[in-house]
Formats: C-alpha cells, sequence, structure tokens
C-alpha cells in the first residue's frame, strides 16, 4: 500500500504527485497503448496497482506497477508487470530512442517500451528493463531446458534425466538493480522412470561485477565452518556469464521474516542468528571489496538531506543526530575488519532444522563488523516505531542477538558503540528507507525513528540504565577466532 497522501512537492520531479495516482497511470497507460496497438488487438486495463517506488529527491523516482490487462474479445487476462522511470525536462526523447536501439538489437518487441512524453517519463514493460539487458533470457523457458539446467544437472549426474516439467517464478524483482527467479523441475531416469524433482534460484545483476560475487560466495562454501555443518548457507552452483547470472541451491525452511518478533522462540532464534553472523564475520575470503567508512559518511548525508527535505520541522533533531553520528565514524577505520554480509535482516536468516542460516549472499565485502551488527539491530528497533513490538522487548531481542554472536568470537563491542550503530542504521537505512519509498504511514514513523536514535545516542545501553562508555557488552566469555 502507498501512502498517496504523502506524495512531497519536487520541484525537479513535478510528475511524481501523477505517477503515484494510480486511477491517472491507468489512463495513461490506456492512451499510451492504443497508439502502440495492433489490429484485432483490444487490451483494456481492469486495474492497476503500485508495487513499489523509489525516489531520489531532486533526481529521479521509478515506480513499479502491476497491470491486469483485459481482453473484451475473450476475457483473457494478461497481467504484467511495467515500470515508469522519470527524466529530466527534455531529455527523455533521447533516453527513449537510445532504449529501442538497445532493446531492438536484443531481439525485443518494441511494445514493451513506450514514451511517455507528457510525463516526460520512460515505461518498461517486463522483462524489458533498461540496465539487465539479459533479463529476458531468464525467464526464457528454452534458455533454461538447453543452456542452464544441464550444466546445474550434471554435478548431480542427472543431465541425461528428461525434464518432464519447467516451472519457472519471479520471487523479486528490482527494476535496473536485481531480479530472482525460482526453477523448478520435474526429472524422469528413461530406463527406470524413476522420478524425482529439483529446484534453483537465479539471480541475475545489473552490475558487471557479478562473476566476483560468485567467486567470493565459493570462497565462503568452501570455509571449514561451512564443511563442518556450522555454518548454512546456500551452494553457489554456477556462473552464468551470457546473462550474468548467479545460480545457487535453495535452503528448506523459511525465513524468520515470517514469524513475528514476539513470538517466544524468537528469542532463541536471534540468539542462533547472532552466531551465523559471528561465523560469517571470522571467516576470511581473499579479495572482498572493502566496505570503507567513507562510504559510511556518505550514505549517511545523503540520508539527512533527504529527511531534512521531506521533513524540515525535524531539522533541528537531525541536525544532533547527525554530529553524534559523524563524531564516531571515524573510530570505525581503527578497528577490525570482517567479511560482511551487507543485508543480515529477518528475511535474509533462514530457520532450517532449527538452526539458522543465511542466504542473499550476493553483497558480501570488507568491513567494521558493527555495519552488520548494527544494520540487523536496527530493523528490529524500527519494528518497535511501527507499534509492532515495545522497546523493552526489542532491547531484550538486541541483547540475545549479541549474545549469541559475542561468544562466537573475540570482537569486543561496549553498549555505547553497539547502540551508536543502531541509531546509525536507523537513520541511514530505516528512516531513509521510510523517507523514499511512500509506503503506507512511513513517513508519519520518521520522527519517532529519529528520536528512537537520538535516545539510544543519549542513553548509551540496551539494557535500561545509562552505563559508563567504556564498560563491555559481553554477555558471555568471548572465544578467539
Amino acid at each position: 500500500m502507498i501512502a498517496v497522501r504523502h506524495i512531497p512537492h519536487d520541484m525537479n520531479i513535478s510528475q511524481l504527485p501523477r505517477l503515484c495516482d494510480e486511477e491517472s497511470m491507468k489512463v495513461h497507460f490506456e492512451q499510451q497503448m492504443r497508439r502502440e496497438r495492433h489490429p484485432g488487438d483490444d487490451r483494456l486495463i481492469r486495474s492497476l496497482q503500485i508495487r513499489h517506488i523509489r525516489y531520489k529527491p531532486g533526481r529521479y523516482a521509478m515506480v513499479l506497477y502491476d497491470i491486469d490487462f483485459h481482453n473484451s474479445s475473450d476475457r483473457t487476462a494478461y497481467p504484467r508487470t511495467w515500470y515508469v522511470r522519470t527524466f529530466k525536462k527534455g531529455k527523455s526523447a533521447a533516453e527513449f530512442q537510445e532504449a529501442q536501439e538497445r532493446h531492438w538489437q536484443g531481439g525485443g518487441p518494441h511494445s514493451l517500451i513506450l514514451h511517455m512524453a507528457d510525463l516526460e517519463c520512460i515505461a518498461w514493460g517486463f522483462p524489458s528493463d533498461r540496465k539487465i539487458a539479459s533479463l529476458p533470457q531468464l525467464i526464457d523457458v528454452h534458455y533454461l531446458r538447453h543452456h542452464v539446467l544441464p550444466v546445474l544437472l550434471e554435478p548431480h549426474r542427472l543431465e541425461s534425466w528428461d525434464i518432464t516439467m519447467l516451472h519457472t517464478e519471479v520471487i523479486h524483482y528490482v527494476p535496473e538493480h536485481t531480479c530472482t527467479m525460482r526453477v523448478t523441475t520435474s526429472l524422469q531416469q528413461p530406463k527406470t522412470l524413476t522420478s524425482t524433482s529439483f529446484t534453483v534460484f537465479g539471480k541475475i545483476f545489473a552490475n558487471p561485477h557479478s562473476q566476483l560475487s560468485f567467486y567470493n560466495w565459493q570462497q565462503l562454501w568452501n570455509s571449514p565452518d561451512r564443511t563442518s555443518g556450522t555454518l548454512v548457507i546456500p551452494e553457489p552452483l554456477h556462473f552464468d556469464q551470457e546473462t550474468n547470472t548467479v545460480w545457487q541451491s535453495s535452503l528448506h525452511g523459511t525465513p524468520l521474516s515470517h514469524y513475528p518478533l514476539s513470538d517466544p522462540r524468537m528469542c532463541g532464534w536471534l540468539e542462533k542468528a547472532g552466531t551465523a553472523l559471528a561465523r560469517l564475520h571470522r571467516t576470511p575470503i581473499h579479495g572482498l571489496p572493502s566496505n570503507p567508512v567513507l562510504d559510511i559518511q556518505t550514505r549517511l548525508h545523503e540520508a539527512i538531506e533527504t529527511l531534512v527535505f521531506l521533513r524540515p520541522s525535524a531539522q533541528d533533531s537531525l541536525n544532533d543526530v547527525s554530529s553524534s553520528l559523524a563524531d564516531q565514524t571515524a573510530c570505525w577505520s581503527s578497528g577490525p575488519m570482517v567479511t560482511l554480509h551487507g543485508d543480515p535482516h529477518r528475511k535474509n536468516l533462514f530457520l532450517e532444522n532449527q538452526t539458522v542460516g543465511l542466504i542473499d549472499l550476493d553483497s558480501l565485502s570488507s568491513g567494521p563488523p558493527l555495519c552488520d551488527v548494527g544494520s540487523c539491530l536496527a530493523s528490529i528497533w524500527y519494528r518497535v516505531a511501527l507499534g509492532e513490538i515495545s522497546t523493552a522487548l526489542a532491547r531484550v531481542l538486541s541483547v540475545k542477538f549479541l549474545h549469541g554472536y559475542q561468544r562466537t568470537v573475540s570482537i569486543e563491542f561496549n553498549e555505547a558503540e553497539v547502540c551508536w550503530s543502531i541509531a546509525l542504521f536507523l537513520v541511514i537505512e530505516q528512516a531513509a528507507r521510510c523517507a523514499t519509498t511512500f509506503k503506507a504511514n512511513r513517513l508519519d514513523i520518521i520522527d519517532h525513528l529519529i528520536h528512537m536514535a537520538k535516545s539510544l545516542l543519549e542513553e548509551r545501553t540496551l539494557l535500561g540504565d545509562p552505563l559508563e562508555q567504556k564498560q563491555p557488552c559481553l554477555l558471555v566469555p568471548p572465544h578467539s577466532f
């Protein structure tokens, strides 16, 4: 659900309110497609809903729509995903021409790219994408059957089996960034008629560095913690250079995000999650990209700039929080650097046979451990602002997570450092995301998130009573790497 009533007035993206008006965009798409329509094509739009918005104040907006088409003659439905991207005044025509040329060279139908000149926008219909040129191949059953699956099945000695069923499903799509697809096959041995099934996930990237990501993931797969079974991750199976796709196995379980944080079992699960993250952190991987402190400072500056633009009444509080956070960033460069996950939230913490594993490992990097710890814990405190859990429960869950983490590695955090890292990611991830995705009621909680960040910076404790900054937050004796 999108909070349309909160659409900001942005002089550089004046078309933003219209893009966020579902009825208005339904009319725009119908008019545009009427111009593109071929004889006998009488498609109408039955419904149009906004799935996701990405907004960069003063720069651009991107809106992802789910559109349900209806053919009035035979009542055939045509569901389709489209996204619309804004461009600066006078720039969309040239961008449209370039997009068409790229798409035609790839053999795609021109009707999947529309120029909405009156909105200074271009629309792409899935699988057409401005930056992921090989996306059509990823969902091409013929390509999967003849080019991808033989490579994936060979290590399992299944390449000679007959594929009796092949089902594809898009799991997650972020325009101009990534697309993840699940491929499920049914196989039969021709001689014995024995049957089996095989499920894999493919993630295609817009960036050119996915082969390096796959190589780093392979190193993690071959690490002592993984081979001994103490670190649970999916197996990286194959990198398809032609489509820039990483193929991986599946874990059998459920993301922790499927359970409410108030579930009595969550304390134990988050303790195991802390242990899993610590095992990742203590695994050395050669050639990882660095996650420099400068990047954190840049993200903080951009987040504060965005939040002040959308919440001018909170400028004083934001300036106070920003100053306190900026004063501490320089300290990170002197601490240990570890193997970071990059997105260790509950949707990427996978419960499998009462063990918590890690998924979505394509963003491994090297950096301060509190980058992952603060990000994960901030995603829990964010639920306080949404009214899903109490501050007291957030404190308990945070301590349980740290308990699991610090009994596995020898990295020592004091409480002030942990509170600072939570406050940092409440601002640069949670509050910033609330400001730029327009989900219902999210702008309303920005002030609450800023207040929580400020309180954590002032209290410097997770246990309820202010502690001295140098008192360690170690709940059990640490073990060495």
